[in-house]
C-alpha cells in the first residue's frame, strides 16, 4: 500500500497546508476558548463546550504529528484524529438532542465517546505487540481513522442540517459552516480510504479537501464568537 503511494507519486508530503492546518485549527481552539466567556447564551451544556474544545485540541495535536519523520509517531497522531472525530460527532449530536429533540443528556450518553476513545490506543497496544511492521501499523491506523472520520462526518452532515433548519438569526450561519466542514472532512477521508485501497488519489487533492475542512471548522468558530459578542452587547 505504502509502496504504491510512492509509486504513483501521491505519498504526504510537508508543504502549505500543514502550515495553514495547523493555523486553522490551533486557531479553532483559542476561538473556543474565547468564547466559552458567552456560554450562558447557548444553553447547550457545559459538556459540549469540552467535547467541541477536545474536538479542536486532539486535531491540533494530529496536524503537529505531521512535522515529525518519525513512523511511530506518524502512527500515534492517527490516534489524536480518531479521539477528535468522536468528539466532533458527540458534541453535535448532544447540540441535537438538546435544541432540536428538547431532551436532557443523561449520563450514560456520554460513555460511549469516552469508551470508544480508550478503546483506540487499546487496538494501537494490540497491533504493536502483535508483531506487525510500523508500516503495517500506520496503513491499519490511517484506515481506521479514515472509517471514523467518514462515519462520523455523515451523522455531523445530518445533525447540522436539521439544526440549521429549525435555527434562527446567526446560529444558522455556524451549523452551515459546521455543515460544510463536515462534508469537506467526509471527501478528504473517503479519498483517503479509496488511495489506501490501491486506488491512488494525487495527495493534491486530498490536501485541497484538508484544507476546506480547516478553512469551514474555523469558519464556524468565527462566525460563533461573533454572535455571542453581539447578543452580550445586546443584552447587556
Amino acid at each position: 500500500m505504502i509502496e504504491n503511494s510512492f509509486l504513483y507519486g501521491v505519498e504526504e508530503t510537508i508543504g502549505l497546508h500543514v502550515i495553514l492546518s495547523n493555523i486553522f485549527w490551533w486557531g479553532s481552539l483559542i476561538l473556543v476558548i474565547s468564547a466559552y466567556r458567552y456560554r450562558h447564551i447557548w444553553n447547550v451544556g457545559e459538556l459540549v463546550w469540552s467535547f467541541l474544545f477536545m474536538t479542536f485540541l486532539f486535531f491540533g495535536v494530529r496536524e503537529l504529528g505531521h512535522l515529525t519523520k518519525s513512523p511511530f509517531l506518524d502512527s500515534v497522531r492517527y490516534i489524536f484524529g480518531v479521539w477528535s472525530a468522536i468528539f466532533m460527532t458527540s458534541a453535535m449530536i448532544f447540540i441535537y438532542i438538546k435544541l432540536y429533540m428538547r431532551k436532557t443528556i443523561s449520563g450514560p450518553m456520554i460513555i460511549p465517546p469516552f469508551a470508544l476513545m480508550f478503546l483506540v490506543p487499546v487496538i494501537f497496544i494490540f497491533l504493536i505487540f502483535s508483531g506487525k511492521r510500523t508500516e503495517e501499523i500506520t496503513g491499519i491506523m490511517s484506515n481506521l481513522e479514515n472509517i471514523v472520520w467518514i462515519i462520523g462526518s455523515s451523522i455531523t452532515i445530518y445533525t447540522t442540517y436539521l439544526l440549521g433548519i429549525k435555527s434562527t438569526g446567526g446560529f444558522i450561519n455556524f451549523y452551515m459552516f459546521f455543515h460544510f466542514a463536515a462534508i469537506f472532512a467526509l471527501l478528504w477521508k473517503f479519498l483517503g480510504l479509496l488511495n489506501n485501497l490501491s486506488c491512488p488519489v494525487p495527495y493534491s487533492i486530498r490536501e485541497i479537501m484538508e484544507t476546506l475542512f480547516g478553512v469551514f471548522a474555523i469558519m464556524s468558530m468565527i462566525v460563533l464568537r461573533k454572535m455571542f459578542i453581539n447578543l452580550s452587547n445586546r443584552i447587556s
